[in-house]
């Protein structure tokens, strides 16, 4: 059995590999079955959207594969939840990091400090053809800051905004030490919080 990580975007790639890698599940990536695949996410919510992504890429692929697909949104209080599942089109188009960050920041400033809650929410949907389809989630609760640090995650815009009290640490910093392995105890994001989460179904399935 394999594991197709249903996913264009690198970075989110790399944070999977480096969190199954060590439990010796190899992670395909969708240019490794040669599929280039814009798959819908129309849906009204993330376990919506994570299995309209699951399904559009299990009817490119063989038994033999298991897919894992997600979603991501963002939750900020002080806007009724916005921008929700829509972080990329927030605007009603599509939308480049920057243009995200200096937006979500006009939105906000006028919010005090007590008042800047947010959250990161992250579904994944895991399943195969014939087979069950299963969802997981995983949250991260911050705070929007009033300034962007300098630092940029290409893909990852809430990063530079994302302050998490429980660390006393920006999340795009706290994701650069995760990646270098000096914070290996510790779980941040919620896509990390979710994999942990499915790990022991990922485990069943692919008979590591």
């Amino acid at each position: 059995m394999k594991l197709l990580y249903a996913t264009s975007n690198p970075g989110k790639f790399q944070e999977v590999v480096s969190q199954l890698t060590p439990h010796h599940i190899k992670v395909y990536s969708p240019l490794d079955f040669n599929l280039k695949i814009d798959a819908d996410e129309t849906g009204n919510s993330l376990e919506e959207n994570a299995l309209l992504k699951l399904k559009t890429y299990l009817r490119f692929v063989p038994k033999n594969v298991v897919v894992m697909a997600d979603d991501t949104g963002v939750e900020i209080e002080a806007l009724n939840g916005e921008p929700g599942i829509h972080v990329r089109r927030w605007k009603g188009y599509r939308m480049e990091d920057e243009a995200i960050i200096q937006y979500c920041l006009e939105r906000m400033k006028d919010v005090p400090k007590e008042k800047r809650g947010a959250q990161f929410r992250t579904v994944i949907a895991i399943g195969q053809n014939e087979g069950d389809i299963q969802f997981f989630d995983g949250i991260l609760k911050g705070t929007i800051t009033e300034q962007p640090i300098k630092l940029r995650m290409k893909g990852f815009p809430f990063e530079s905004i994302f302050y998490i009290p429980e660390y006393q640490m920006m999340l795009g910093d706290l994701h650069q030490l995760s990646q270098k392995k000096k914070l290996r105890n510790y779980l941040f994001s919620h896509r990390e919080k979710a994999i942990q989460k499915a790990l022991p179904t990922l485990i069943r399935l692919l008979a590591v």
